[in-house]
């Protein structure tokens, strides 16, 4: 929405560019909003928060096109319409005062309207770094940069993404939210799954320590009840195919 803005301020001559660039982007973000599988398949909090930002961006659109795409009119049929209508009062309220760096505190409002506040994180821009010499650009890595290590794991990753099945079987999807995303913040700094050794601990299970293989089962379990067609980025399909039939399999003996 800031770049938008900025284009449309400072450098009117690219406006037909824009619009067109507006309309496309419209048409994805509708169809994405829209579209039947989509919606049924999408978990309801994530569905919410994405059908009311794209809402605001809408009205945006509209308001730089001067309505000729009328794409609020899709957004104001949805149960999310007043929450988009919250979200654009505030950007037109805080947009025209906003100063550089202005945008996080912005962003952190938009979350909490949208109840999304505690799914991310900010992190201290660490400023020009050093450009690193020839050995240290290509490091020996282990852990979750090696895909090789990790299919040697795959027999032990079995059973802790069954037990991961086994413990989110009991929770509702909002605890199992909390399980995996906290996993995912913490795997930003990266899990070495190549060390069997627990030594980490979530707040979202206090009293337990896991081990790096552990935890990426435990998220990637965690985005397979979440959100069953994102890609986790982690080579564990098969290990989790074998484990659901496990888990499925004691379920029906039960």
């Amino acid at each position: 929405m800031l770049i938008e803005r900025r284009l449309d301020t400072e450098l009117p001559a690219l406006r037909s560019a824009q619009v067109i660039s507006l309309a496309h982007l419209a048409r994805e973000a509708q169809a994405a909003t829209l579209n039947p599988e989509v919606r049924r398949l999408t978990p309801s909090r994530i569905l919410r928060a994405s059908s009311a930002l794209n809402g605001a961006y809408a009205l945006l659109v509209d308001e730089l096109t001067g309505g000729t795409l009328r794409c609020w009119q899709v957004y104001r049929k949805l149960e999310t319409a007043d929450l988009s209508q919250k979200l654009w009062q505030l950007w037109q309220q805080r947009q025209p005062a906003l100063t550089s760096g202005g945008e996080y505190d912005l962003v952190d409002e938009f979350a909490d309207i949208v109840g999304m506040r505690d799914w991310y994180m900010w992190k201290p821009d660490p400023g020009d770094q050093p450009t690193p010499t020839a050995d240290e650009a290509d490091p020996v890595r282990e852990g979750t940069t090696n895909p090789e290590l990790l299919r040697t794991k795959h027999p032990a990753a079995v059973w802790f993404l069954l037990d991961a099945l086994q413990r989110y079987s009991k929770l509702t999807t909002e605890e199992v939210r909390k399980i995996a995303f906290e996993v995912a913040m913490i795997g930003r700094e990266g899990l070495d799954y190549a060390d069997p050794e627990k030594k980490y601990r979530l707040k979202s299970l206090p009293g337990e320590t896991f081990s790096g293989l552990q935890m990426m089962c435990l998220m990637h379990a965690g985005f397979k009840r979440l959100a069953p067609e994102q890609d986790t980025g982690m080579d564990l399909h098969e290990p989790f195919l074998t484990a659901l039939g496990l888990f499925n399999s004691k379920r029906q003996n039960l």
